[in-house]
């Protein structure tokens, strides 16, 4: 796939963005196979790919080029909504499943698409952003310390339960918050 045009705006997916969400978050997450561990990958792959289930308790967001999703993120008003195994003060949000496609990285579009969730947070009245990622996600844990978020340890968790993926290599879900009240 080669995709040449401007970045269009992020916006709110519809149900018809589903499939193209889907193979989004197939290829940007490809890369985590080895590092995760063929059991714990399957678990963690398929629950990403569960957009209806997020979209049913969240808002999913897309930005495309041209007429081609290129990247999406989840946005929930309350981050203990995920399920996550780990609870987060009142009012705090949580971003979920962000990915951009491989062919279009360094374009700016993961920062448009945290931009556009921290823009959502706030205007739902949210005091803090939280997210999970994992060490091997490098680029994405730059792409949040850059937008002001910090290391909450005090969240983090043993991701295998969740992903139901028990016996596979273990990975822990590391946790980052940024205060939106500081940041104003």
């Amino acid at each position: 796939m080669v995709i040449v045009g401007s970045p269009t705006a992020v916006r709110e997916a519809r149900p018809d963005d589903f499939e193209a969400i889907r193979f989004i978050a197939a290829i940007a997450n490809e890369e985590f196979r080895v590092p995760m561990g063929d059991t714990l990958y399957t678990g963690y792959l398929a629950n990403v790919l569960d957009v209806e289930s997020r979209a049913s308790g969240a808002t999913v967001l897309v930005v495309g080029i041209d007429a081609e999703i290129v990247g999406t993120i989840t946005v929930y008003r309350d981050i203990n909504d995920e399920g996550m195994p780990c609870r987060f003060p009142a009012g705090t949000a949580g971003i979920r499943a962000t990915a951009v496609s491989p062919t279009v990285r360094g374009r700016g579009i993961g920062t448009a698409l945290v931009d556009a969730a921290i823009a959502s947070a706030r205007s739902s009245g949210a005091r803090a952003i939280a997210l999970h990622t994992a060490a091997c996600m490098e680029a994405a844990m730059r792409l949040y310390e850059r937008h002001g978020f910090r290391r909450a340890p005090e969240h983090d968790y043993r991701a295998n339960d969740y992903f139901t993926a028990g016996a596979g290599a273990t990975l822990v879900a590391l946790a980052f918050v940024l205060d939106l009240d500081a940041t104003d």
